[in-house]
Parts: structure tokens; C-alpha cells; sequence
């Protein structure tokens, strides 16, 4: 006789689940994320959707769950939703990223944490993240590469990029991070863009 499965209280009629209050989804979704139950986490995620399809956490829920259990499509596809309906979500696009990279797609991921850390420049775990998936892409040859085309640019942000993309990837030392993310944001507007330009081969 096969088991029933846990639904979490989500059989019932929709007036029952658009009821529920939002702390309600947040809480139940913290514990099944703690718990790591990857496939109740993403039922809970569904019925939260299924109870209110704009609200950016419930396919935020169901993009961490789908991402645990290994199903990066529908993760990618999860994340971009919730991106969709917040697009200052910056947690969404560095998960967007992580997913993108899990999926064999390291472009795709670098231009995830990039939009993240234009948004949040301070946000050092998608600075991390974006070294990491620059290094998937390009290899040792290309982080030097890159690193020299910054220098002969400017400098400053050659010295950056090695911080974050290199010594805080290899260290974990946040005291790097924070200091390069200082100088980062001390940079103008068309310096960042001109760092990008370069780590992303646009010019």
C-alpha cells in the first residue's frame, strides 16, 4: 500500500488558500527549507503560487526547491518569474545565476550576478558568485587576460576585479571583499560599465 503524501494543507478551495496571510507561506516555507524537504518546499511553493500567482516569494520558494532537487529548467524558468514581478530581487538573480551555472550555462550566469551586483554593488556573495562563474567561463588564461586588459585601463579596477573574482574566491576573507566592494562603489557610473565592457568582452 503506498503512502499517502503530505500536501501541507493545500487541498481545499481556493477562497481557503488565498485566506492564508503571507506570514503564514514565509514560515512554513523556512521550515521545510530548514528541514531540507526539497519536494514539500516545492509543493508549498506551487500552492502559494496556485493561491497568488504575483506575489515574487512563492516562485522564489519554488525556484530554491527546484534548484535542490536538481531540476534547473524549471528553476531558470521559477527564478525568472519571480525576477519578472521584482526586478530589484537581488537574491532572485544571484539564485537565477546559480541555477543558470548548475545548467552548464556560465554566460547566462555571469549576466545574472552582474544585473544583481549593479542593483546591490555591496551584495558580496553575488561578487563571489560572478568570479566563480567568470572562471567556469573563461578559464586561468582568461582571468589574466582580463585582468591585464584592466590594468591597462585603469588600474583601480583591475585591482578590484582581482579582489573580488580572485583573492576572495581563493581566501573567503570578507575584509577583502568589503574593501574592494568600497572602492567599487567610489567608481562612477561609466568606470563599472567600462569594467564590465571588458570582463564581458562588449568592447
Amino acid at each position: 500500500m503506498a503512502a499517502a503524501a503530505q500536501t501541507f494543507g493545500l487541498d481545499g478551495d481556493q477562497a481557503a488558500l488565498a485566506a492564508r496571510p503571507q506570514a503564514q507561506w514565509v514560515r512554513q516555507a523556512q521550515a521545510l527549507e530548514k528541514r531540507a524537504d526539497w519536494a514539500g518546499l516545492l509543493a508549498w511553493g506551487q500552492g502559494w503560487a496556485q493561491a497568488d500567482a504575483k506575489n515574487p516569494l512563492a516562485w522564489f520558494v519554488q525556484g530554491r526547491a527546484l534548484g535542490e532537487l536538481g531540476r534547473f529548467a524549471d528553476a531558470i524558468a521559477a527564478y525568472r518569474q519571480n525576477v519578472r514581478l521584482a526586478p530589484g530581487d537581488v537574491y532572485a538573480r544571484n539564485n537565477l545565476g546559480n541555477a543558470y551555472r548548475d545548467s552548464g550555462r556560465p554566460r547566462e550566469a555571469m549576466l545574472a550576478y552582474r544585473a544583481a551586483v549593479e542593483i546591490a554593488p555591496d551584495y558580496i556573495q553575488a561578487w563571489h558568485n560572478l568570479g566563480l562563474a567568470f572562471y567556469l567561463s573563461k578559464g586561468q588564461a582568461g582571468v589574466t587576460q582580463a585582468l591585464q586588459k584592466l590594468q591597462a585601463t585603469d588600474p583601480a579596477l583591475a585591482d578590484v576585479w582581482r579582489a573580488l573574482a580572485v583573492e576572495y574566491s581563493i581566501t573567503g576573507d570578507e575584509r577583502v571583499a568589503r574593501e574592494a566592494v568600497r572602492v567599487l562603489r567610489g567608481l562612477s557610473e561609466a568606470e563599472r560599465a567600462r569594467m564590465f565592457g571588458i570582463l564581458f568582452a562588449e568592447g
